[in-house]
């Protein structure tokens, strides 16, 4: 059992034993938090199923703290930066924005399948302010929009680790 686990019912514990071995196949290593070499060439979608009540959000909650130690960073449907090949990433995914909403208030970045399969390309300025609220990017100077509404910006994106729209 992984130390994450160790709250963890059995059942869970096994879940995450496993969705750790999948992970370090792709080269997470969730036991020493840092991210390798990937072992093997294939990569793809893993999915947490089960019923109402059978701790998928404890356990998808335990993972992305895991995830987030080993240096792996979350997609939101909100923005993603530019791709880059040293960057790891992870998005969690619910089937509706009320699931989605549980696993948020459970400290678990998620959103919505929806939302992430139709995320428009954004205006360049937008993009502009979405690298400054990530921290890749200095503060932006845009004309016709104050520095009241980028204080509000940032003060939206620091409660919230989303990019408003």
């Amino acid at each position: 059992m992984s130390p994450a686990a160790l709250q963890l019912s059995e059942d869970q514990a096994a879940a995450y034993d496993r969705l750790a071995g999948f992970l370090a196949e792709a080269g997470v290593d969730l036991a020493n938090e840092r991210l390798l070499p990937p072992k093997t060439g294939k990569a793809g979608p893993l999915a947490v199923t089960g019923k109402a009540g059978s701790g998928k959000t404890l356990l998808l909650a335990e993972l992305c703290r895991a995830l987030s130690g080993a240096g792996v960073q979350t997609v939101s449907g909100d923005w993603e930066g530019k791709r880059r090949r040293d960057r790891r990433t992870l998005a969690v995914l619910a089937p509706t924005n009320k699931a989605a909403s549980v696993l948020r208030q459970r400290g678990v970045p998620a959103t919505t399948i929806h939302r992430i399969l139709y995320t428009p390309v954004y205006d360049p300025q937008y993009e502009k302010i979405a690298e400054w609220l990530a921290g890749n990017g200095e503060r932006p100077k845009i004309e016709g929009l104050t520095e009241a509404a980028l204080d509000r910006a940032a003060a939206f994106y620091a409660r919230h680790a989303s990019v408003p729209g």
